[in-house]
C-alpha cells in the first residue's frame, strides 16, 4: 500500500479528486475477486495464483452498504491486506466511522486527508441580498433585515457555530422561496430535507442512522454541496427527535451511529407552518425552540403584493415562450383574468398561481395553432 486518500463531502468533489487516477477498481470487483476461491478470515486461499494487481481501488459513499459483515469487521486485514489482491492507493469518500477509525489505526502514516471547502458569507453577498430580496420575494420586508442581522456573524473566521433561522408563517407566503434565494448567491444547490417525508417508522433511522449503507441525514448532510441547508416542514417531524439536533445547532456538529458531521459556518433554515412565536414554541418545544439564532416570521401577502406577483410570474413566463407563440398570443387576456381572480378572493395561497398562468398561456397558443 503506497497511499490512502480519504474525502470527506461532495460526490461531485470526490469524483473531480479521483479524475488523476487512470484506471481504478471498485470494492465490488475486489470483493468479488476474493470471494471467488474458498477462503478463511485469515487470508489463506485454496489456490496459488498471484494476487490481482489494482493500482487504484475506489469506494463511492454508496458502495459501503455492499460490503459484507465479515468485510468489516476488519476492514484494513479482511479486505485491503487480502492474500489474492496487492493495492497501491486506496479512494475512499465519506466512510462512516468505524470504517475510518479501522484504517487510520493500521495506515496512519499512509492517510491524506481531503475535506471540502464550501463557498463562505461575504459583505458583497449580503449585500447582492439586500438589494435583490424584496424584487424577488414580494411582501416580505421585514424578513430581509432580520436575515442580514442574523448572518452577519458568518462573515468573521472567528463564528464557528452554524446560524439557525425558524421560519414561521402559512403555506405559500415566500418561506422556502427565500431559503433557495439565499442559497442561488452560494454557486452550488443547497441541501433541501423535506420533513414531511420523514411521517414513517423509517423516520427514526433516517434521523439517528440506522446501517452503514442505508440512507440517512447525517449522510446527506456529508455530501452537502453548499453551506446552506433547509429542513422544510421541520414542523412535521415528531418532537421526540429534535434532541438529534441539539448538538447540530449549538456546536455544528451532527452525530448518528454512523457519522460525525461537521457543519460549522452553516446557515440552517427551518420552515413550518406556524402563525406565532408562543404557537411554535408550544408545538415544537421549548428545548429545541430555544437553540434557534432567530425566529423570523413571514406575513400574510396582500391583494396589492398579489396581484404584483402575478404580474411578475406573467411578464418571465411570457418572456421564456418562442418569438412565434408571443406574437401568436399578444394580445391575450391571461394577466387580467388572474388579477380579477385575485381581487374576488382567490389565490389565499399563491403557490399555484405560476402553474396556473403557464397552463393558462400554453391554452391560448394551442387555440391560436386550432390545435385546441
Amino acid at each position: 500500500m503506497k497511499k490512502i486518500h480519504i474525502h470527506f463531502g461532495s460526490d461531485t468533489k470526490f469524483n473531480k479528486l479521483i479524475s488523476s487516477a487512470d484506471h481504478y477498481f471498485t470494492i465490488g470487483d475486489v470483493l468479488d475477486h476474493i470471494n471467488k476461491t474458498k477462503i478463511v478470515l485469515d487470508g489463506i486461499t485454496s489456490t496459488d495464483e498471484l494476487p490481482m494487481q489494482i493500482d487504484n481501488l475506489v469506494i463511492q459513499t454508496d458502495d459501503y452498504g455492499g460490503i459484507k459483515e465479515w468485510a468489516i469487521l476488519s476492514f484494513s486485514n479482511n479486505v485491503l491486506e487480502h492474500s489474492r489482491v496487492k493495492i497501491n492507493t486506496v479512494w475512499l469518500n465519506n466512510p462512516p466511522t468505524k470504517f475510518y477509525e479501522d484504517i487510520k489505526k493500521t495506515y496512519s502514516a499512509l492517510i491524506e486527508e481531503h475535506t471540502d471547502k464550501h463557498k463562505e458569507l461575504t459583505l458583497e453577498i449580503l449585500k447582492n441580498i439586500s438589494m435583490n430580496y424584496n424584487n424577488t420575494i414580494i411582501g416580505q420586508p421585514n424578513v430581509v433585515r432580520q436575515f442580514l442581522s442574523s448572518v452577519y456573524s458568518l462573515t468573521s473566521p472567528n463564528r464557528k457555530r452554524p446560524v439557525t433561522l425558524l421560519f414561521l408563517g402559512e403555506s405559500g407566503v415566500g418561506k422556502t422561496e427565500t431559503a433557495k434565494f439565499i442559497d442561488s448567491h452560494f454557486e452550488r444547490e443547497m441541501l433541501r430535507i423535506q420533513f414531511s417525508m420523514q411521517q414513517t417508522g423509517e423516520a427514526y433511522k433516517y434521523i439517528f442512522g440506522a446501517e452503514h449503507g442505508e440512507d440517512s441525514l447525517a449522510r446527506e448532510l456529508i455530501r452537502r454541496e453548499s453551506n446552506v441547508i433547509l429542513l422544510d416542514e421541520f414542523d412535521k417531524v415528531h418532537n421526540s427527535f429534535y434532541n438529534a439536533f441539539y448538538q447540530m445547532f449549538d456546536e455544528g456538529v451532527f452525530v448518528d451511529k454512523n457519522y460525525t458531521v461537521n457543519v460549522e459556518q452553516c446557515i440552517i433554515i427551518c420552515t413550518t407552518n406556524y402563525l406565532t412565536e408562543e404557537e411554535a414554541e408550544k408545538h415544537l418545544g421549548t428545548p429545541i425552540y430555544s437553540r434557534f439564532s432567530k425566529i423570523i416570521k413571514f406575513n400574510s401577502i396582500t391583494m396589492e403584493d398579489k396581484i404584483k406577483i402575478a404580474k411578475i410570474n406573467y411578464n418571465s413566463l411570457f418572456d421564456e415562450l418562442m418569438d412565434e407563440d408571443q406574437v401568436l398570443i399578444k394580445n391575450n387576456k391571461v394577466l387580467a383574468f388572474y388579477i380579477a381572480q385575485i381581487q374576488e378572493g382567490y389565490y389565499k395561497n399563491m403557490r399555484m398561481l405560476k402553474n396556473d398562468i403557464e397552463d393558462a398561456l400554453n391554452y391560448e397558443i394551442l387555440k391560436a395553432r386550432n390545435i385546441i
